[in-house]
């Protein structure tokens, strides 16, 4: 819906343009009330200087900032139409000498991608320069210091000071994908200052909320998750107050995180279920997928760590997300759901009767990821695959067909062909670590077989001492050794 506020003078003829397009009326309300748009309402003004556009703080439409235009039937239609959305109408009104046209094609083209001429930018200046520059197709691209410079022009050409924190929010997506957190941070908090609308403070907020989401590092301070979730419940509480639902369910996926790293699975919870629900009453089945992947992770963390009657909810979390992440669509998230499920089909807790059935399901899924991780295009994840999947061999119950023993050693030196030490040392300690242990379980057929095996076993165990110098991992290092003086002892 959109809400034509404007004055006793106005207000019969804009009724009048209004009633001569079918149907129009049942999308515009027009008010004498600026308390009367509902929540959630695009808005027009319209006064005695003319028609002006509101800024929109919670990118419903591209950025772009309309100049106030003569009140005409024409400009408002045009307006009006490319506010519903149905640009192509919009453009009926419009011919090229009209002085809004040249504005909507702009941000038609900013909305849809469509390249952008350089010429059709060039008598542009301030917070539209900045934009096209930074979310437009234009070639040649300037590079991200003269896109900050054209920010900062925009800052201090700013009109007012909401005009100014909007280029300022906009300002703050740039440092973000720069990854430029602590910039952020400390930038969002000046321009917080300034900010005098409700709406402008919560928008900056969201970005402070995100930078120092993204900023945070372990050891997690909890006085510092505690501020972040506090100020980002403040932001979706607003944000759902004003039925910006999706911009809520965004923000509820990084608060399920900070809730998460503060130990509190409930409230991580409960925010991914909401973030969840959205998506779905929304027909986001993208977000859908990725809050349902966050939620799948999150219940397969509390499973590893003391919760184990969450493993069959983390299951039955990661094949929801199958039905969004479809093979042939999303091969990539496939192979990543198909890892994780193997990884909770090998450790979930079973009777000695369902232990084939689950070790049989681990199986597919991991070969399932293996097939889409090659080792030409994704070599760290197929090493990994590799080894978590003879880690879950070393466990399996005896097989009819082959010999799982031999089958995880098979895998492990693949993975080790990949984990070399100059690449990958603290990865390639860990693998050895685990051959090690596979060592010790796998049958030696003659004496010569096993002082070759013995050789290679104490020779992994120095090369460990070489690649790392975490204490724990040396630990385990010598105690293999020992173990294998020992061994040679009693020999």
């Amino acid at each position: 819906m959109i809400t034509i506020l404007t004055t006793t003078e106005h207000e019969f003829r804009i009724k009048e343009i209004i009633s001569g397009v079918d149907r129009l009326n049942e999308l515009v309300q027009i008010s004498l009330d600026a308390a009367s748009p509902r929540k959630g309402d695009k808005v027009l003004y319209v006064e005695a200087s003319g028609i002006h556009a509101t800024i929109d703080w919670f990118d419903t439409e591209p950025p772009y900032m309309f100049p106030s235009v003569d009140l005409t039937e024409n400009n408002l239609l045009a307006l009006l139409f490319y506010k519903i959305g149905n640009e192509q109408q919009a453009f009926h009104y419009l011919s090229e000498s009209d002085s809004l046209y040249t504005h909507l094609l702009l941000a038609t083209k900013l909305k849809f991608g469509y390249e952008i001429e350089t010429e059709e930018s060039s008598d542009l200046s301030g917070h539209n320069k900045a934009i096209l520059h930074h979310y437009g197709n234009l070639s040649p691209r300037i590079s991200f210091n003269e896109l900050r410079q054209c920010y900062a022009d925009a800052l201090q050409r700013a009109s007012g000071n909401a005009i100014r924190s909007y280029t300022a929010k906009h300002y703050l997506n740039l440092l973000l994908d720069a990854q430029l957190f602590d910039e952020t941070i400390a930038a969002s908090k000046s321009f917080l200052k300034e900010a005098e609308s409700k709406a402008a403070q919560i928008a900056l907020w969201i970005q402070w909320c995100t930078a120092s989401y993204k900023n945070l590092r372990v050891p997690y301070d909890s006085d510092t998750l505690k501020t972040i979730l506090v100020k980002q419940e403040e932001c979706i509480q607003y944000l759902q107050l004003h039925e910006l639902h999706l911009n809520a369910a965004l923000l509820a996926m990084e608060a399920c995180d900070v809730a998460n790293f503060l130990g509190d699975f409930p409230l991580a919870k409960e925010y991914i279920n909401m973030a969840i629900k959205t998506f779905k009453e929304e027909g986001a089945m993208e977000f859908l997928g990725e809050a349902g992947l966050k939620k799948a992770h999150l219940l397969y963390h509390w499973s590893k760590n003391g919760s184990p009657q969450y493993y069959k909810a983390a299951i039955n979390a990661f094949q929801d997300t199958l039905k969004v992440f479809k093979k042939d669509a999303y091969p990539d998230y496939f192979a990543e759901i198909q890892h994780s499920l193997a990884l909770i089909y090998s450790e979930i807790p079973a009777p000695p009767d369902e232990k084939p059935m689950w070790t049989a399901f681990c199986a597919s899924a991991f070969k399932e990821a293996l097939t889409f991780y090659t080792k030409e295009l994704y070599p760290y994840e197929r090493a990994m695959v590799c080894h978590n999947y003879a880690t879950a061999l070393m466990d399996f119950p005896p097989a009819k067909l082959h010999n799982n023993h031999e089958k995880a050693h098979e895998l492990l030196e693949e993975a080790l062909q990949i984990r070399t030490a100059e690449k990958y040392p603290t990865e390639r300690a860990l693998t050895l670590l685990n051959q090690l242990e596979l060592c010790w379980l796998m049958h030696n057929s003659d004496e010569k077989e096993e002082e070759k095996r013995l050789r290679s076993m104490r020779a992994k165990a120095e090369e460990i001492k070489s690649l790392v110098t975490d204490g724990h991992l040396l630990n385990r290092a010598k105690e293999q050794l020992e173990k294998l003086e020992k061994l040679k002892t009693i020999i």
